[in-house]
Parts: structure tokens; C-alpha cells; sequence
């Protein structure tokens, strides 16, 4: 089981509701999730053609984001 951003943050990446078709190779990038063994926080999706989604929500580390700026 993978789990990705909110809806509308996937949506602003570029993700839509055909974007995954049926029987589509993908591989997933992400990290274990700490209280189900049975899960991943998923980040990227690689298609076999080398395109790539994010799945994850905005914030520090998404594609056209800035780092956050240390505090002073």
C-alpha cells in the first residue's frame, strides 16, 4: 500500500485521475511508515518511460520548492 500527498496537492504537481492507468510498471520511491509494516509514504513514481510524479504533499524537498531558509 502506498500513500501519497493530499488530492489537491497532487493535483498541482501534475498528478490526474489518468495518470496512473491500469497495469502501468511504475516504480515507487518513499519510506517505511513507522506504525504499519504494511505501508510506504510513497514520494516519487518512475514510469517505465522515465517520466516521474511526485506523490508526496508541498513543502521542503518538492519539485519548484525553495529550502527553507534558516532562522536567525
Amino acid at each position: 500500500m502506498i500513500e501519497g500527498g493530499p488530492p489537491n496537492a497532487l493535483y498541482r504537481r501534475g498528478f490526474t485521475k489518468d495518470s496512473l492507468p491500469v497495469g502501468a510498471e511504475i516504480v515507487v520511491e518513499g519510506s517505511g511508515r513507522r506504525m504499519e509494516p504494511f505501508g510506504e509514504n510513497g514520494r516519487d513514481i518512475t514510469f517505465a518511460d522515465g517520466r516521474k510524479l511526485f506523490l508526496g504533499s508541498s513543502g521542503t524537498g518538492a519539485p519548484g520548492e525553495r529550502p527553507a531558509t534558516p532562522a536567525r
